[in-house]
């Protein structure tokens, strides 16, 4: 009988409070990777900002967008109540959060770690 041993699937987001845990299914890697590209273009929204009160609306709405396509409404709103309603804090966790699991994927999922069933 051959016993496989089911793999921890998920990556924690700890935020003290609560801790949401990442799915690493092949959608979720996409929408991942998807998601690393639109962070790159965030800089140049945020170049483009005023210095005024307008802007926290900007953030707001680019911090809710990418926790949303992330996780889900929910998420957002348990996130942007953890920061203390700031949606600067908002945003710079959703950043955060992106850059860390993509690092947890490829340290996680690296070929060495395939290569080593093959031998």
């Amino acid at each position: 009988m051959v016993v496989i041993k089911k793999f921890e699937n998920t990556i924690p987001v700890d935020f003290g409070e609560f801790e949401l845990r990442f799915v690493i299914s092949d959608e979720n890697i996409a929408k991942l990777a998807g998601l690393e590209k639109e962070i790159n273009g965030i800089k140049e929204q945020l170049d483009g900002l005023k210095g005024d009160i307008k802007d926290l609306e900007i953030i707001y709405n680019l911090g809710k967008d990418l926790w949303v396509k992330l996780f889900d409404d929910e998420v957002f709103e348990k996130v942007y109540e953890a920061c203390d309603k700031s949606a600067i804090s908002t945003l710079v966790a959703i950043i955060q959060t992106i850059k860390g699991l993509g690092d947890g994927i490829q340290d996680n999922y690296s070929q060495d770690k395939f290569l080593k069933y093959l031998n």
